[in-house]
């Protein structure tokens, strides 16, 4: 998508007053020509089994693996609502009532051979915990079963210390500052307000100084209600010897993730884009990844429910969500439908590039599907970080990462209580989070449409031409649309018409 007119200036983007309907108007027309909802995949006499399950099931070997059903909810009516709650409502009631109509058989038929299984609404499939290859082709052979998928962990990328104490003068960080986001707080006059953004990652230190203030289970009085605020599927915190049910951070990576995309301690440590928003976050494991466990982080995403899982409601699920996190080396769709469905009940959602650069074709999964909002990682001089993953996507040859942001020396906060300094693309990811904040907080007649905010990041992004892995100079796979600018998106965002 090409940029709208504009000037460069001291790399900025600077839209005159002439050039700004013009540019609104471009964007409109390239938000009706985006689709956000993945199609049906066609039917087969059989559903296939990856091979990697083959693999596992020969030999009379036995197996976990995900049954994906053919079947998907109608999500018109979520994504024609006005407000936000409706359509987190009325998706939440269409993605269960489609994966109880589309399971139901399948479910008898498990629970009659005494077989373990979970069910998932978030993408419509059951994940069947120990089965030998007998059943498994009995399950291909239903015809409401498009496929089944082996059950695996991933490594998450590792983000790379830079062996930086954390000591800074008082006032925004240099990332921070980069992207406008404070010309943002004092010419705008926004700093998130009104915006919760969720966090599904290692977990996150409720109570540190510069995110306690902006934790949503934070009570007037200093008290906290984690239910519908935080969520911890798998006890992980308890498990590592922690109090349970009480936010956790397994290593520190969530803390530092929410920190860049709210925090703030009111003292100096201005380390977040959006401090006004708040916060709720999901613990998905630690190094590795569990794909249950992602499937569980999404559900709640779309329909928080209290610590046990228990009591969904929809209508206190976030506007944005960050997902930092990822796996090399492991192309696969199998979260496209829970990106499709988050977008279609309109949450934004941001994905990390991955850290497998300088290579052409790195970016990993899901930030390379097509609804995932990738970005990759520079550093302090506007340079693209070399470890930043690099497009295009695997999956059909996508122009990746969408746009860049800051990934390099980022300081924000650790598990510790202090603040230490990160490169990464996890840590470029929640600058695009709480710009997506700071847009709908300014700009409420945009928050919710994903095509049009998707427009204005782009059309607002400074241009980096560097073709190096294919693409053009002002959509290519090294920066996608080019750096991250919130100032200029912000502004952009409060031109658009109120509905």
């Amino acid at each position: 998508m090409r940029k709208g007119s504009g000037r460069a200036y001291r790399g900025r983007v600077i839209l005159t007053r002439s050039t700004r309907w013009a540019a609104v108007s471009l964007f409109l027309a390239c938000a009706l020509a985006i689709t956000g909802t993945a199609g049906v995949a066609g039917a087969r006499d059989t559903a296939e089994m990856t091979p990697a399950l083959e693999r596992e099931l020969a030999d009379g070997g036995r197996a976990a693996f995900f049954v994906m059903l053919r079947g998907r909810a109608e999500l018109r009516a979520a994504s024609t609502a006005r407000r936000h709650s409706e359509r987190t409502a009325a998706g939440h009631r269409a993605l269960t009532r489609a994966a109880e109509r589309d399971q139901r058989a399948l479910r008898r038929m498990l629970a009659a051979e005494g077989v373990r299984y979970e069910a998932f609404w978030i993408v419509n499939t059951l994940l069947v915990h120990d089965a030998d290859r007998a059943l498994a082709e009995r399950i291909a052979a239903r015809p409401e079963v498009e496929r089944l998928v082996e059950r695996r962990s991933a490594r998450r990328p590792d983000t790379v210390p830079t062996g930086d104490v954390g000591t800074t003068d008082a006032g925004p960080e240099w990332n921070v500052a980069h992207i406008g986001a404070p010309r943002v707080w004092s010419e705008l006059g926004t700093r998130g307000e009104g915006i919760v953004v969720a966090g599904i990652d290692t977990g996150v230190r409720h109570d540190h100084p510069a995110l306690v203030g902006q934790y949503r289970g934070r009570r007037a009085d200093g008290s906290f209600v984690h239910d519908y605020n935080w969520y911890d599927p798998q006890n992980y915190c308890e498990r590592t010897g922690r109090p349970a049910q009480i936010p956790c951070d397994l290593n520190g990576h969530g803390s530092h993730t929410l920190g860049t995309a709210v925090g703030d301690d009111g003292a100096g440590n201005q380390i977040g884009v959006a401090p006004g928003a708040k916060w709720i976050a999901v613990a998905a494991g630690g190094l590795f990844l569990l794909q249950e466990d992602l499937l569980r982080a999404g559900q709640w995403v779309l329909a928080p429910t209290d610590r046990t899982g228990a009591a969904p409601r929809p209508d206190l699920a976030p506007h944005v969500v960050n997902n930092s996190w990822g796996w090399e080396n492991w192309p696969d769709d199998f979260y496209t439908q829970m990106i499709d469905n988050w977008i279609a009940v309109g949450i934004f959602p941001v994905f990390g590039s991955g850290n497998s650069g300088p290579n052409c074709g790195t970016v990993i999964p899901p930030g390379q599907g097509p609804g995932a909002y990738s970005v990759g990682a520079y550093d302090g001089t506007g340079q693209i970080w070399s470890q930043s993953s690099r497009g295009p996507s695997p999956l059909g040859g996508e122009t990746k990462p969408n746009i860049a942001a800051p990934g390099v020396n980022i300081r924000s906060v650790n598990d510790a209580g202090g603040y230490e300094s990160l490169n990464g693309t996890s840590m470029a990811t929640p600058h695009v989070t709480g710009t997506v904040a700071l847009m709908w907080s300014k700009a409420p007649q945009v928050a919710g449409d994903i095509a049009r905010t998707k427009a204005i990041l782009d059309l607002t992004a400074t241009d980096v031409a560097d073709t190096s892995c294919g693409g053009a100079p002002s959509d290519n796979n090294v920066y996608g649309e080019g750096r991250l600018n919130a100032r200029n998106a912000v502004e952009l965002a409060s031109l658009v018409p109120a509905r």
